[in-house]
């Protein structure tokens, strides 16, 4: 386990602890999908309603059937992974985007427009050990729009220190670019130009009906 320091806006310190790629050797399903997006050259989003990601993994995922083999196009190897969930719509955009989402889980952060968000500016070393695919989530969920939309509608967790399973730390490579006018899901899309495979939204609604949601970002190497 290593920690990863980041300063963002010269506010305040994050800090963010960070365990090995998320799942590895305990959740094969999010292989499977990584697998099946990596064979076809796209990346995809995951959005469910659970509340598994208790212990930073995501241990509660929605039903999904491991594929010894599977054949055809992404959308048809994925429908049959989620054959068990029937909230599970399985789509794909024109550019090759898969959305893996369940029909009722709520999607008002995700659709929240964000009028400017800065990544890693161009002269952030690539050897940083700050730079990583998890610190590029980090920088949209710290965003101060995003943090007083979530204030606003009471969307937990609130804290300035979040636990992402994952590479927090650099692989060579580094998510620039200042954004304007774009969706919660567009800048996490946008994330996945510099690391394919797939982001996941994890929607938890407590036993009190209290609210969380919970972000991840799955390597498809």
């Amino acid at each position: 386990m290593a920690s990863c320091r980041m300063t963002i806006a010269s506010v305040f310190v994050l800090l963010t602890v960070c365990v090995g790629q998320a799942g590895k050797g305990t959740v094969p399903e999010l292989f499977q999908i990584g697998r099946v997006l990596r064979a076809a050259h796209v990346s995809g989003a995951l959005a469910y309603s659970s509340c598994g990601f208790h212990k930073r993994v995501p241990d509660d995922l929605p039903p999904m059937r491991v594929l010894e083999h599977y054949s055809g196009s992404p959308i048809e190897a994925l429908m049959k992974m989620f054959a068990d969930d029937p909230r599970m719509l399985v789509t794909q955009e024109k550019g090759g985007m898969v959305r893996m989402m369940e029909t009722d889980v709520p999607t008002d952060l995700l659709s929240f427009k964000i009028h400017h968000l800065s990544f890693f500016p161009l002269d952030a070393a690539e050897s940083d050990a700050v730079h990583g695919s998890q610190m590029a989530v980090v920088a949209i969920l710290q965003n101060p729009e995003v943090k007083d939309f979530r204030k606003a509608h009471n969307i937990g967790p609130f804290a300035d220190a979040y636990m992402l399973p994952g590479n927090c730390c650099s692989s060579g490579r580094v998510v620039h670019g200042e954004l304007n006018d774009v969706t919660v899901s567009q800048a996490l899309d946008y994330v996945l130009q510099t690391y394919p495979g797939f982001w996941i939204y994890e929607n938890c609604v407590d036993e009190k009906g209290e609210r969380s949601v919970y972000f991840n970002l799955f390597e498809a190497l």
